[in-house]
């Protein structure tokens, strides 16, 4: 419901800023009749988006990923209610007066508000609210481009930072149920459809590793255009509040050169979809639309990047194509579209799937995977932070985006080489268990203090120990009498992982490990865990090789020897 409320939104504004009248239909901000005037149309928005950003919430600046992640990582995935309220407003005034931006990115920030508003009316925890967040950003994101699946994906792979049962199953079901509503409202089918041929031959391969080296090419090009941009903003003697504005003469300037740079741009992405965008046209919108989105998105004014990154690769891979004598200019443009989309987001996955619900082509898999992943691959390597991620470390929250498995999680307890513990009994004096160390090392964590049914007591640290040497009362003060407070146990069946967490909660830094009977079977410390980690390490740097050619080797010294054989014998011979 609220993408389709900020869908009538966008229609409203519009109608009002640039046809003059009231209506909630969608409609394109070109063809229109007022020429030069279209230049200031794009500057009002931007000021009244600089005045809501000043007097209501700043959190509506940008496009809105960013600000999510930032609230999931260091914001216990709060997000403020006039948020949910001010970004669609933000963005429908942004998009309509002319803005070049797309829906999706307020979308999901507002879908992700309204889902962290809910989770504060609740007794949750931070992680709960979070996939309250991410629900209700995947439902948004389905909602304004019908593709269920690369909604999911897109939030999992950009903003849950995990892949979990707990988080990826409400994700998928608040996109599912999304989806359905939209189909029974706004009617299902694709959003952009096509019917692009593909070689599925070594030629058309050929094409999909170009987009692969092309994508993000483009990709590295944007990202240090945009933050270009934001600084060259920074250092301007104005308050942060005009900057839109500014950002909205450019962008009026742009259209009224090239007016199908206007608005979202649905209607270029489906030309593209399916080759039918000229190929001066395609040059034109290719460079007006990366400058004005440039320069508008560092003005710091509300949009999405989706939409306007699909047009940029969209028309790059249209110009390409017919510049290539290609017999089907739509399989370049997808594939220039989601080559640039992965090299933006550093979502592969998300780009394959999302291109392919946009469009309903499954012929375009094969080509779209090769061209994603490598561009995926190509994109890390030249780039420390995409577009997503550079604004949060740009104010010293740096993020990472590269998951993998928890060593820790991978060992039991009993797996590990646990010092056998020392026991003594309750009922034992200092002055004997002195006396039974005398010349002998004394265990590194203390000595475990057990009942006559070995049932763990406590524990006594060895400096502890020393301080009875001359005490008198070490002759008749019982060990059990004087011994620390009980140690917490873990199971050795519990993993390295869990015992970790449990010692960030216990005083004593140290938890006593216990078998299926309860009996102890050693200390367990931060220390001992993190050698696990050296492991890890050693395993990613540590280069071996336990199979080699010495086989062939030696079949090439026995055929030099054959040969030199010969060659004596026929010496001989002669």
């Amino acid at each position: 419901m609220t993408a389709v409320a900020l869908t009538r939104m966008i229609g409203l504004f519009t109608n009002l800023f640039i046809y003059h009248r009231v209506s909630f239909q969608f409609v394109k901000a070109y063809p229109n009749g007022l020429g030069w005037g279209i230049i200031v149309v794009p500057a009002i928005g931007g000021l009244l988006i600089g005045l809501m950003a000043r007097f209501g919430s700043d959190k509506i600046r940008g496009h809105g990923i960013p600000e999510a992640m930032e609230a999931i990582l260091t914001g216990k995935s709060v997000i403020a209610p006039k948020v949910a309220v001010l970004k669609p407003i933000s963005a429908a005034i942004s998009i309509g007066s002319g803005g070049p931006f797309g829906a999706e990115g307020p979308i999901i920030m507002t879908g992700g508000s309204i889902g962290s508003v809910m989770g504060q009316f609740l007794y949750l925890s931070a992680a709960e609210r979070k996939i309250l967040l991410l629900a209700g950003a995947a439902a948004g994101m389905c909602a304004t481009f019908n593709a269920p699946i690369a909604s999911v994906l897109f939030v999992t792979e950009l903003l849950a930072f995990e892949m979990r049962p707990r988080s990826v199953m409400p994700i998928a079901l608040a996109s599912g149920a999304a989806g359905f509503i939209r189909i029974n409202i706004l009617g299902g089918g694709a959003i952009f459809p096509s019917a692009a041929q593909p070689l599925l031959n070594a030629q058309g391969m050929a094409v999909g590793l170009l987009f692969g080296v092309v994508g993000p090419a483009v990709a590295y090009l944007l990202t240090k255009l945009i933050y270009k941009s934001e600084d060259w903003f920074a250092k301007l003697p104005l308050h942060w509040m005009y900057w839109p504005a500014i950002g909205g003469l450019a962008v009026g300037l742009g259209g009224f050169a090239v007016p199908q740079v206007l608005g979202v741009g649905y209607d270029t992405i489906q030309g593209l979809a399916v080759g039918h965008v000229a190929l001066a046209l395609a040059l034109k919108i290719l460079l007006v639309k990366t400058i004005i989105w440039v320069v508008a998105l560092g003005s710091g004014t509300s949009g999405g990047i989706l939409a306007p990154v699909l047009i940029i690769g969209g028309t790059l891979g249209e110009a390409m194509g017919m510049l290539f004598h290609a017999p089907d200019p739509a399989v370049w443009s997808i594939l220039g579209m989601a080559a640039v989309f992965a090299g933006v987001t550093r979502s592969p996955f998300t780009a394959i799937l999302f291109l392919l619900e946009l469009t309903h082509d499954m012929q375009m898999l094969l080509p779209l995977t090769i061209a994603c992943m490598l561009a995926y691959g190509l994109s890390a390597l030249a780039l420390s932070r995409s577009i997503l991620t550079e604004k949060i470390a740009r104010r010293n929250r740096l993020i990472t985006r590269d998951y993998g498995i928890d060593p820790l999680a991978l060992y039991t307890l009993a797996e590990l080489a646990l010092e056998p513990p020392v026991l003594v009994s309750e009922t034992m004096t200092f002055s004997e268990l002195i006396r039974r160390q005398a010349g002998e090392a004394a265990p590194a964590e203390g000595f475990l203090v057990v009942s006559a049914d070995d049932r763990l007591i406590g524990y006594i640290k060895h400096a502890e120990l020393w301080k009875w040497v001359y005490s008198e009362r070490a002759s008749y003060a019982r060990l059990g009498d004087h011994c620390a407070w009980p140690l917490t146990t873990i199971a050795s069946r519990q993993t390295a992982s869990e015992a970790l967490t449990m010692l960030l909660a216990v005083p004593e830094q140290l938890l006593a490990v216990v078998d299926e009977q309860h009996c102890p079977m050693g200390i367990v410390t931060a220390s001992m865990l993190l050698r696990i980690r050296e492991r890890t390490a050693e395993e990613e740097h540590s280069r071996e090789r336990y199979l080699t050619f010495s086989w062939m080797r030696r079949l090439v010294r026995w055929r030099k020897l054959a040969i030199h054989s010969m060659r004596e014998a026929e010496r001989e011979g002669e």
